[in-house]
């Protein structure tokens, strides 16, 4: 869950900081208000290019940091094994953060330590789901309404349902071998 968002010198925004409640956080507002800066901060804490421009017209770079509290047993995954070992033993909250300079160059971070882009990715995608404008289409489909809540059970949760996949595909496979 992300507790905390600041952004320093991204489009519009010199600088702000968010502290976010417990549960589903919801940006509404005027055309022009920020939402889509906030949406872009977002993108680049869990991976995403920068865009070009996206630094404050007059500022060398942009710096965009999020607080996550970090949900019981998201290590446990053999995948995050490797980001595990940089993090502090018993951390409860992990900070991701990104640097973009104004000619493009980005750089990541992990609680204070050098990361890449894919480490961002391969964390924050388990930390925060995100929906943008109009993907509220895709959340009335059955499939990614269980894809979201599958991946809010944990990586043990999703480890034993690609289990149940393969063995399924398995019996369907011998199905049409006996027909």
């Amino acid at each position: 869950m992300l507790l905390e968002l600041r952004v320093e010198n991204l489009l519009l925004i010199e600088r702000a900081e968010l502290r976010l409640g417990a549960g589903l956080t919801v940006l509404t507002g005027e055309t022009g208000a920020g939402k889509t800066v906030l949406a872009h901060a977002l993108d680049l804490l869990l991976g995403g290019r920068p865009r070009a421009g996206i630094v404050r017209p007059g500022a060398s770079e942009a710096y965009v940091e999020g607080v996550f509290a970090l949900p019981d047993g998201l290590f446990d995954d053999p995948e995050l094994a490797e980001l595990r070992e940089r993090l502090p033993d018993d951390e409860s909250e992990v900070v991701l953060g990104r640097r973009v300079a104004a000619e493009g160059r980005s750089r990541a971070f992990v609680s204070g330590r050098s990361a890449s882009a894919a480490d961002l990715r391969e964390l924050g995608g388990r930390l925060v789901a995100f929906y943008g404008q109009h993907e509220h289409r895709r959340l009335t489909l059955a499939s990614q309404q269980l894809e979201i809540l599958d991946g809010f059970c944990g990586p043990a949760h999703l480890r034993g349902r690609g289990e149940l996949a393969r063995v399924h595909a398995r019996v369907r496979e011998r199905e049409r071998e006996l027909e």
